[in-house]
């Protein structure tokens, strides 16, 4: 007579873990749980409030590092959590000769600067103390260098002249109204920086009653040439090809005038 139940064998119902095993498996996982937890409080609560392993300036070379990350507010003892970007930025673009900086934070404990270095396009001479040393000027009217020491200037450069300045220092910015000249000279040194360097000198004129022209002195060329102030690749490209025609042009040509858009030349007085 068949049965209606069935039996099942509790034994074989599925796999057991051992109690022994269990318990090894638990600290195993506490132990890493353990790991992790004191690499994180490293990572995130220590390693940031540690002073720095490794600053970075880069930008420009030659750079008294020392003086810069103590502008900064940088020390021995500054750390990722004490560090003010903001703060350090604003303090090194003060330096005359840093046009742009950016301090950036590497998690954990990294740092690094990057300076652009001002441009000159221009030089001049000027007057500091009682002593007249040559200054390089930007393409936003900042005297940025005045040759004192670790002066570096390249020969290309016009000489501006015609500057009244006083009390010239590093830093010192121009008047506005020589703006628009120093502009234009420092994107010449970019666009077409072989016209430029066509002029030994450029003498600012100025008027009676507002402003000013310039005067241009080509290098070896015994001819002035006489121009606004608003100086343009278009302008020395003219004035080169002007010199040319007039060179073979019987005579003594003393200067060529483009003030009013239109070409005209002086003869040098004889007699």
């Amino acid at each position: 007579m068949s049965s209606d139940y069935l039996y099942v064998d509790d034994a074989g119902s599925g796999p057991r873990f051992h109690s022994m095993e269990y318990k090894k498996l638990k600290y195993i996982l506490a132990i890493i749980t353990i790991i992790l937890g004191v690499e994180l409080v490293w990572l995130f609560g220590i390693s940031p409030c540690m002073p720095l392993s490794k600053i970075t300036i880069s930008g420009i070379s030659g750079i008294d590092e020392k003086a810069v990350l103590a502008l900064a507010g940088i020390g021995k003892h500054s750390s990722f959590m004490t560090i003010n970007t903001k703060s350090a930025e604003e303090a090194l673009i003060a330096l005359p000769m840093v046009r742009s900086a950016r301090v950036i934070k590497r998690f954990p404990n990294r740092l690094e600067l990057n300076l652009e270095s001002r441009r000159a396009a221009a030089m001049a001479f000027v007057a500091h103390g009682e002593r007249i040393f040559p200054a390089l000027i930007d393409g936003e009217g900042m005297i940025f260098n005045v040759g004192k020491e670790g002066f570096l200037s390249d020969e290309t450069l016009p000489v501006i002249s015609g500057l009244v300045l006083e009390g010239v220092y590093p830093g010192m910015k121009l008047p506005r109204m020589y703006n628009t000249l120093f502009a234009r000279l420092e994107d010449l040194s970019r666009t077409a920086p072989e016209l430029l360097a066509t002029i030994s000198e450029i003498r600012i004129n100025h008027r009676n009653y507002d402003g000013y022209d310039l005067t241009l002195y080509p290098a070896h060329k015994g001819v002035r040439v006489r121009v606004s102030e608003d100086i343009t690749e278009e302008t020395l490209r003219y004035m080169l090809l002007m010199l040319d025609v007039l060179s073979g042009k019987s005579g003594n040509i003393e200067e060529i005038d483009f003030r009013t858009g239109t070409a005209s030349y002086k003869e040098a007085y004889s007699g």
